[in-house]
C-alpha cells in the first residue's frame, strides 16, 4: 500500500472528542495524485439521499456509485487546476434548510455549501470546455422540433431548442472526456470492494 493510501488522522477539535482522541479516516481510493476517503463517500450518499429527498443507503451498490461520481470529480478537479479555470466563491443556498433537516441527514450547512459550489463549479467546466465546441444547425433544430411533436411555432421555439440541443451534447462530450481521463488517469482502490466488480 502506497504512502497516500495509509491511514492517516485528523485531530478532532476541543470537545467534539476526548482530549487527544483522534479521528482516523481511511483513504478508499487514489485518483492521479487526489485522494477519496471514506468519509467522502458516505457525504457523497448523504448529500445524494437530501437532495433527492430519500433516505441515505450505504449498501455497496450506493458505495460504489458515490465512488464514481467522486473520481469523476477528482479528474474535474485536476483539470480545472491545471487549466487554471476560474473557481466559483462559496455562497450559501438562497434558502437554507433548517438545522434538524440537515442534521437528520448527517450534514452541515457547511456540506450544503461545498456540494452546491461544486456544482456551480462542473457547470462553469462545462461552458468553457465543452459548449463553444457544440454545432447545432438549423436541421437539428427542425428535426427536434418535428420528432417531439412541440406545440408552437418553430421559430418563437428555435433559441430554446438550440439551448437544449447544446447542453445535451455538452453533457456527451463531458462523458466522453471522463471515459478518456478514467483510462489515461492510474485510479487505484485501496477498498476492492468499490471497484466495480471488485471483491
Amino acid at each position: 500500500m502506497g504512502t497516500m493510501a495509509m491511514w492517516f488522522a485528523m485531530w478532532a477539535t476541543a470537545g467534539a472528542v476526548p482530549l487527544g482522541a483522534v479521528i482516523v479516516d481511511r483513504v478508499a481510493i487514489t485518483v492521479g495524485n487526489k485522494v477519496i476517503t471514506e468519509s467522502e463517500i458516505d457525504l457523497r450518499i448523504r448529500l445524494t439521499a437530501f437532495e433527492n429527498d430519500e433516505k441515505p443507503d450505504f449498501s455497496l451498490a450506493s458505495r460504489r456509485q458515490a465512488a464514481q461520481r467522486l473520481i469523476d470529480q477528482k479528474l474535474v478537479e485536476r483539470e480545472m487546476d491545471v487549466g487554471r479555470y476560474p473557481h466559483v466563491a462559496p455562497e450559501a443556498a438562497k434558502q437554507s434548510p433548517a438545522a434538524a433537516t440537515l442534521k437528520a441527514y448527517g450534514l452541515t450547512a457547511e456540506d450544503l455549501v461545498r456540494d452546491l459550489t461544486w456544482q456551480k463549479e462542473l457547470l462553469t467546466f462545462v461552458s468553457l470546455r465543452f459548449r463553444p465546441a457544440v454545432q447545432v444547425t438549423d436541421q437539428d433544430v427542425e428535426k427536434y422540433f418535428k420528432e417531439k411533436s412541440l406545440k408552437g411555432e418553430l421559430n418563437d421555439l428555435r433559441t430554446q431548442i438550440e439551448e437544449k440541443l447544446t447542453g445535451e451534447r455538452a453533457d456527451k462530450e463531458l462523458d466522453l472526456w471522463l471515459q478518456d481521463q478514467r483510462k489515461r488517469t492510474r485510479i487505484e482502490y485501496e477498498l476492492k470492494d468499490l471497484a466495480e466488480g471488485g471483491k
